[in-house]
């Protein structure tokens, strides 16, 4: 019996005396085999006397594990001074093996502090501890990434977010700061190394200013990407907005029974109309018979709804352009349809977007959107919500960077 577990043991220098189970835990009694030496001063020329049972938590294996470590006390004839005997797998005050600590940070980069300290019957206070200590050392350096990617994730309620940098191609998550402000995005940059920099081509962003603002200061020749996702939803918001618009009744229509208004028999929207937002949300190519029939119905009630309708799907189609100059052209046309369309919800979003206009037009010179970093931030989210929200910031990035994935292959 002592021969298989030490096999499962397996600490080089100790040999198994004896083992037990005492209220679901297993208790292995061990005693060093290595030879022993002054820790004060080095010298051999020690004898014991005595020697100290300390009980050190160890890894799982089946049941939670105790190693009672018969540690010798040593007397120096040298020095003339008392020490104990030492071994590098043992902390020299802690009551846990390292690669016990090593294992609590390893499920805690992937799992929420609270449920591996559950898992082992610990307290979440030794899971955080373990992976503070250990989180710095395991980031690896930055390499040298050609696109770079920004996006915010919110870290607490009220508000508050934080900027986190990836690098979309490596799909990986690169740094974390606290904000989502012009200098928290300038922070980021100017934290990769001049050379870094230097090797960034494109830098991908949603339509907010101070991440173009912070771009313009760290790396001004990255050529600035609008992610295609975002300017397509706006613009489908718009055309969303056109159709709540014209499918909102008068309110003189809005008499109900005696006189008075009741919702439950005079909707305040056409149900037409109203019932058909998935329908109307969706891409013309996608469309089937009866889509087709539902949204000619409501198009012949309000002509304006299908020009919103057929306005969205001319912006989408800009994105389909074999290249920049064939995307040019399909854009003057839709801004020269706008004009004569006439519809002020899409009219007030391209006074907004035309200041982007470049932005946009420069992703047919370099194809790269932000699907990975909302997929991650997406994570990020998930993560957060199963370990109930963090407090600590560096905490926080820490966890956000080593569960994404930049972390030391072991």
């Amino acid at each position: 019996m002592a021969e298989g577990i030490e096999a499962l043991v397996a600490l080089d220098d100790f040999e198994v005396l004896s083992s037990t189970v005492i209220d679901g835990v297993l208790e292995v009694r061990v005693r060093s085999t290595f030879p022993t030496a002054c820790w004060h001063c080095g010298s051999v020329a020690v004898i014991g006397h005595g020697r100290h049972e300390r009980r050190v938590r160890d890894c799982s294996r089946g049941y939670p594990t105790v190693l009672i470590w018969e540690q010798r006390r040593l007397a120096c004839s040298d020095c003339g001074r008392t020490s104990r005997e030492r071994h590098p797998a043992m902390f020299e005050r802690r009551s846990i093996t390292r690669r016990f600590r090593r294992q609590l940070f390893e499920e805690a980069c992937d799992r929420p502090f609270s449920e591996v300290a559950a898992a082992h019957g610990i307290t979440a206070y030794r899971v955080v501890e373990a992976f503070d200590s250990m989180a710095a050392n395991e980031l690896v350096e930055i390499g040298s990434p050609r696109v770079l990617a920004l996006d915010e994730s919110s870290f607490r309620k009220r508000f508050r977010f934080n900027t986190v940098l990836f690098d979309p191609i490596a799909r990986t998550a690169l740094a974390v700061v606290e904000g989502r402000n012009q200098h928290a995005a300038e922070t980021l940059l100017f934290g990769l190394s001049a050379q870094v920099r230097a090797g960034v081509e494109t830098v991908v962003i949603d339509c907010h200013w101070p991440f173009r603002k912070a771009i313009a200061e760290a790396i001004p020749d990255a050529r600035v990407v609008v992610d295609k996702f975002h300017v397509l939803r706006a613009v489908d918001a718009a055309a969303h907005r056109v159709r709540l618009r014209h499918g909102r009744k008068p309110r003189t229509d809005l008499a109900g029974r005696d006189g008075g208004i009741s919702r439950q028999h005079n909707p305040r929207h056409d149900p037409a109309i109203y019932r058909a937002r998935w329908t109307f949300m969706r891409r013309a190519h996608h469309l089937t018979d009866r889509d087709r029939d539902t949204l000619n119905t409501i198009f012949a009630i309000e002509p304006a709804v299908g020009v919103a309708y057929w306005m969205k799907e001319a912006f989408a189609s800009i994105y389909d352009a074999a290249d920049r100059a064939e995307a040019e052209r399909r854009l003057a046309v839709w801004e020269h349809n706008l004009a004569a369309a006439n519809l002020l919800e899409l009219t007030q979003l391209w006074r907004n977007l035309q200041w982007w206009r470049e932005q946009i037009l420069a992703y047919f010179d370099d194809r790269q959107t932000n699907a990975f970093a909302e997929g991650v931030t997406n994570k990020i989210k998930v993560m957060k919500r199963r370990g109930y929200g963090y407090q600590n910031p560096q905490r926080y990035g820490h966890k956000v960077l080593l569960t994404i994935g930049r972390r030391r292959t072991t």
